[in-house]
Order: structure tokens, then C-alpha cells, then sequence
């Protein structure tokens, strides 16, 4: 399939725009593009066409951690008795994992521009240097240092030829609580102090940075949001439920329990509709007991589709939350439970801030808004933060 796409309308204004401003700068963006997880790769897509969009190249280095790779190979290599079972799980579901594989991998080379190398530690990347007009960290949580695949190439640490800025580079939902960690508070002015613009995707990561780091630390937009809804059908497919539904997304262990799935049970009674999951991983399996239909398929192209086509979408992903805002859809924040308490997210609550949306959550034994989404104010107000948004990503990438 051709993943080429040329954007109509407002986006060519704002690329055409670009070329008058200032000249083509040779970008490379480092992210997450090689994770296995639906929201990494679409946001790794869509900052590469947004920085595009403003007349730039953009290289997506392919930079993936030995401990990244091993999340996600098929067969791990044994290093106890985890691994073991591990592999026999996936033995036992071959067809099914290795297609997710395949169809992950063969969309990041298609649908991105990679470098023509591949690193996988930060002393390969050192020879980057000099390449490269401006690196660009990325979106998604590649400054969250609790991650299984962080590395310290996600702040640009392997940089010293070339401007250093970052677009929504995430920290995670929890940063604020580690306020109180001097080391990890140092560790990260060291790491940012030589970047000549920073920006994050949520408020809780600026309020965390700006006290310590010189740069005005600005909040932006996930790069998903950038971009018009056109944007990505050349990398969505065709319809794959032929009636009505809700789509439920439920990440693998993160969102699977029964508080969460209780609640998408009571709100499919009500409306009457079925409910539809795809494959996330192994505990997927474990939704067919609530009566939902599991989908054996897992790519990004898939969960576009599903997304765009559904009647409801609900979803405890940020990513989700993002797209069935973006294809205006009617959705809710799925919100478990655990030991009675609600288990908030700062990502997804300050997006829903952000649209006036804060009434769309699904929680177990607790009465919805059943309303129907204005999608006219949301974009009015979605809008202005879209504007400023590029602004930021505009300015950031010139001398």
C-alpha cells in the first residue's frame, strides 16, 4: 500500500507557510517508534508528518534498547523460568503473536522514514553527530526513567553537534510524587540544560521541570492531535466489524480488571450494543468471560479502524482518548477500580480538561452522562491548543 499522503486544506496553508519562514532544517526524531504498542507508533507517525508538514525533513532514528527489543520479540531469550513460559504461551498462540509482530514491524517500515541504520545502545548513536540540523525528543513517555526501555538517548545525552529540542515528551502520570528526589531532580537539569527548547505533553511534567531548568518549559499537544483526521487513512483499515458496536480498548494487565470490564458490561446493556476488543497480549483471552468478542488482530492500522468505525469507544488509554477525539466519536474514559479507589490518570484528565470533556467517564456502580458529544465546541477549543501547538513546534525548529 502507498503510505505517502498529502494533506489538504489548512495543512498545506501551514506547510506552505513554513517554506517562507525559514529554510529546510535536516531533523532526526528519537521516540519510541519500535514499541509494540499502538499509541508509540502512531505518535512516532505523526510527529514525523508534523515536523514534515512545516516543510523539514525528518529521519525517525531507529534506535531500539536491547530490553525494548526483548518486550517485544516473539520467543525471549531464556534467562529463567519466566522466559520459559513465556515462550511455551507463545508457542501455543504462534500464528496470532507472530502476525501482531510482523504487522508492527512491517508498518514502521512503511508508514515511517527510518535512518538507514539501526542502534541499539548510545555510544552508536554518538556518530549521528553533525548529520543532523536539530534532534528532536519525541512524544510518548520516553522521560518516564521508570520505564522497562528508558534510556538516557531519549534526552539526547549522545547530541553534541546540532540544536537539542524536544514535542511532548511525556514523563509518565505519576512524576509529581518523586518531587522529593534531589538525585533524579539534578539528573535530569544535567540532561536538559543544553536543549534550546522543551516542551511536554502534560502539566504535571511542566510544573515538575520548570523550576529546574532555565528554558521556558512549554505544555503542547500530543503530536495525534496535530494532524487532520485525513491524515491517517492511508494507514487505516477497512472496516473489520459489519455492525454496530462499541470498542472497547483494554491495554494488556494495565486495564484489564473486573472493575473496568463491569462497567463496559453495564453500559453495553443499556445501549444494547455488542462489545469488541482486540488482541493486546496474552491476558486479552480473559475479556471473553464478560461476553465481549475478541478480535485477533493488533496492529495500529487495526485499531484505527476500529476506533473510527465504532459507535462508543471506550478506552483507558490516553491514545484512545485522543483518536476518538479526533475522529469525533461518542466515547468515555474507562475508569477501574482498585481496592475502592478510582484509578486516575494526569494524561488523560488533563486532555479531557482541555475539550471541556470532563463528565466522559465510565466508572463501576456510577451513574454517566449520557449526552451526546458537541463536537463544534470541542474543536473550537481543541483549536486554539492545535494552533499554539505548532507555533511552539514551528519556532522550536529554526535557528
Amino acid at each position: 500500500a502507498n503510505l505517502s499522503i498529502l494533506v489538504l486544506g489548512t495543512q498545506d496553508i501551514w506547510q506552505e507557510g513554513c517554506h517562507e519562514r525559514g529554510r529546510t532544517m535536516k531533523t532526526a526524531l528519537i521516540t519510541y517508534h519500535a514499541a509494540h504498542n499502538n499509541g508509540s507508533f502512531l505518535q512516532a507517525f505523526a510527529t514525523q508528518k508534523a515536523i514534515e508538514q512545516l516543510g523539514h525533513e525528518c529521519d525517525v532514528i531507529d534506535f531500539s534498547t536491547p530490553r525494548q527489543q526483548y518486550l517485544y520479540d516473539v520467543y525471549k531469550k531464556v534467562s529463567g523460568p519466566k522466559d520459559i513460559a513465556k515462550n511455551l504461551y507463545a508457542l501455543l498462540h504462534h500464528k496470532l503473536i507472530q502476525q501482531r509482530h510482523d504487522d508492527f514491524v512491517a508498518l514502521q517500515h512503511q508508514a515511517l522514514r527510518l535512518t538507514p541504520k539501526f542502534y541499539e545502545t548510545v555510544e552508536q548513536l554518538e556518530e549521528l553527530n553533525g548529520q543532523y540540523d536539530v534532534f528532536v525528543s519525541g512524544s510518548d513517555q520516553i522521560w518516564n526513567m521508570d520505564a522497562w526501555d528508558y534510556s538516557d538517548a531519549y534526552l539526547l545525552s549522545f547530541v553534541h553537534q546540532g540544536r537539542k529540542i524536544s514535542y511532548a515528551s511525556s514523563m509518565g502520570g505519576h512524576i509529581l510524587d518523586k518531587k522529593g528526589d534531589k538525585a533524579l531532580a539534578d539528573y535530569y537539569a544535567k540532561l536538559l540544560a543544553d536543549y534550546q527548547a522543551i516542551s511536554v505533553r502534560e502539566l504535571s511534567a511542566q510544573e515538575y521541570l520548570q523550576p529546574l531548568v532555565k528554558q521556558q518549559v512549554e505544555q503542547v499537544l500530543d503530536p495525534t492531535l496535530l494532524l487532520d483526521a485525513g491524515a491517517y487513512d492511508s494507514i487505516t483499515a477497512e472496516p473489520l466489524v459489519h455492525e454496530p458496536y462499541i470498542f472497547y480498548y483494554a491495554i494488556d494487565s494495565i486495564e484489564l480488571n473486573d472493575s473496568a470490564a463491569k462497567a463496559v458490561q453495564a453500559f453495553a446493556q443499556s445501549k444494547g450494543l455488542p462489545v469488541y476488543v482486540m488482541f493486546t497480549g496474552n491476558k486479552s483471552y480473559g475479556l471473553k468471560k464478560y461476553g465481549f468478542h475478541l478480535l485477533e488482530v493488533a496492529a495500529p492500522n487495526h485499531y484505527l479502524s476500529l476506533i473510527k468505525n465504532a459507535d462508543y469507544v471506550l478506552s483507558a488509554s490516553f491514545h484512545g482518548t485522543a483518536f476518538s477525539i479526533k475522529f469525533e466519536k461518542q466515547f468515555y474514559v474507562i475508569r477501574g477500580k482498585h481496592n475502592g479507589k478510582v484509578n486516575m490518570d494526569d494524561r488523560m484528565s488533563s486532555l479531557l480538561a482541555l475539550c471541556g470533556l470532563d463528565s466522559r467517564q465510565l466508572i463501576e456502580g456510577e451513574a454517566w452522562d449520557d449526552s451526546t458529544i458537541d463536537y463544534q465546541v470541542v474543536d473550537e477549543k481543541l483549536g486554539r491548543e492545535v494552533e499554539r501547538s505548532k507555533q511552539y513546534l514551528r519556532h522550536a525548529l529554526q535557528d
